[in-house]
């Protein structure tokens, strides 16, 4: 039996394993995945090596990143991992949030994007959006946290730039109470209204998922966040993060499972 987890500190919400024991369930593979509470980080590398794999959430991405004897692709930008193996006794990480996302609006022709926040999700973000040449500010009331994104030649402001962008993101905690927004409406009424798509990096909470077909039916018939409401009650279009969730899941599957190339295969399991 390979044994894989989740990493974080809370963990109880996390979804991931549903998503993984399925897929090691539908492709005959004996893995078995599950939730792992790291009170602090002296935690990480003990519970890392009784893992062969794992995935990593708040609030120890960065951390791990320094755990690592080798980062690959993205990850080694972002300064952040949420996957991670072992081959033979190295550690190696990558970072699949960032694909996560571009797989949620590739198929779409932005001309530029603002960013609500300036937190590690808003770095993932910000660089994918970079390497496939959308220009991107980021917005964001403290300075303090604007050197990564002033290092990686993106825009940056603690004043809502007087201009349109036809990507709107919310990379901020605001709305995981179901209520709150990043900005007052009548601010975000007026970039909602220049956009073309909205997208809000949180998810919808959901009381109980028991199994994969609960998932399924979540993933198929979700309520709306606080910000994803609002962009609708503004007649834009509006994403959440649940797929870029599962995405990103799914990227780490691959690597987890050596199955690389076969995304489009496993988001059938979930989509048709």
């Amino acid at each position: 039996m390979q044994n894989f987890g989740v990493l974080g500190n809370p963990i109880a919400h996390s979804l991931s394993p549903i998503i993984h024991n399925f897929l090691f369930s539908h492709f005959g593979i004996l893995g078995d995945y599950q939730k792992y509470l790291i009170p602090s980080s002296q935690d990480l590398l003990p519970t890392l090596k009784s893992l062969c794999g794992a995935n990593v959430t708040l609030p120890y991405k960065q951390e791990v990143f320094a755990l690592c004897n080798e980062v690959r692709g993205i990850a080694k930008e972002i300064g952040a991992v949420n996957t991670v193996v072992w081959e033979e006794d190295r550690l190696i990480g990558y970072n699949t949030d960032a694909l996560g996302f571009w797989e949620c609006i590739k198929d779409q022709d932005f001309k530029n994007a603002l960013i609500l926040g300036a937190g590690g999700s808003a770095k993932a973000v910000a660089l994918i959006l970079a390497k496939n040449n959308i220009p991107t500010t980021i917005y964001n009331r403290n300075p303090n946290r604007f050197d990564f994104f002033i290092q990686n030649g993106l825009e940056i402001s603690t004043q809502i730039p007087n201009q349109s962008f036809e990507l709107i993101i919310n990379a901020t905690s605001a709305g995981l109470d179901r209520v709150s927004l990043p900005l007052q409406k009548d601010i975000l009424k007026t970039l909602f209204l220049q956009s073309r798509l909205v997208f809000d990096l949180i998810y919808p909470s959901v009381s109980k998922i028991a199994d994969i077909q609960d998932f399924k039916r979540y993933l198929a018939h979700r309520t709306p966040t606080a910000f994803c409401s609002y962009a609708i009650d503004c007649e834009k279009q509006a994403l959440d993060g649940l797929d870029m969730l599962v995405y990103q899941a799914l990227l780490a599957f691959e690597i987890f499972a050596k199955k690389l190339d076969c995304f489009e295969e496993l988001k059938a399991l979930f989509y048709n």
